[in-house]
């Protein structure tokens, strides 16, 4: 379970987010939905630990993640939530494979189930043709794709996803979606997404709006 308590977060004296209460339960999908903005990348910058609010609370699994020291927090996000950005985030010095393997290989979790469902996923993503290629020699679906797979490898028990099908086809964009889908389903994953499509918010149990820093019906 992660918690959202009166979460107020300012840019230069200016207030994006204006005291958020949110609870994302265990097993649930989410889609968060506003205009540009509204608040969303800042919202999911402080669900993830990336970013401190400036007041209230964050709490993963009743843990606050701000209280941890740097390497604990990271050590913590590594094996507890995978993170899709809106810019990928990919390492250029690393293939596709690698990118993809990496929270693993730092989590040490490298095993036959481990390397079963990186197959499964580098299929179902249609992404094997170029896992030897470097994220400057992909196209930008081709990058969102490797980053998604690297969320979901070490099967972690949240993802957060921002803007997840925002660099895909139509096509790609349901391929990807029903992925998602089935890993909540099968695997009990939270997934948090931020997304500007009806379409794709529509994949989640609960949708929530946000408008001005603050969360409307």
């Amino acid at each position: 379970m992660i918690q959202i308590q009166n979460v107020t977060k300012s840019y230069n004296g200016e207030k994006v987010l204006k005291g958020i209460d949110l609870t994302f339960s265990d097993k649930e999908f989410v889609s968060i939905m506003g205009a540009s903005g509204s608040g969303k990348s800042t919202l999911l910058s402080i669900i993830g630990g990336f970013l401190r609010p400036d007041d209230g609370n964050v709490l993963w699994e009743g843990q606050n993640p701000f209280d941890f020291t740097d390497d604990a927090l990271a050590g913590k996000r590594r094996s507890y939530m995978g993170f899709v950005f809106q810019s990928f985030k990919l390492i250029s010095t690393l293939t596709a494979k690698d990118n993809i393997m990496l929270p693993v290989t730092l989590s040490k979790k490298i095993n036959n189930e481990t390397l079963e469902y990186f197959d499964f996923l580098t299929t179902e993503l249609e992404i094997k043709p170029f896992l030897n290629k470097y994220p400057g020699q992909l196209s930008g679906g081709q990058c969102q794709r490797v980053a998604i797979a690297r969320a979901l490898c070490y099967k972690p028990s949240v993802v957060i996803l921002d803007e997840p099908t925002g660099a895909l086809d139509s096509v790609m964009e349901v391929k990807v979606m029903e992925l998602l889908k089935r890993v909540n389903k099968e695997q009990k994953t939270t997934i948090i997404q931020v997304t500007h499509s009806e379409k794709v918010s529509c994949y989640g149990d609960r949708i929530i709006r946000l408008k001005d820093g603050l969360i409307v019906k």
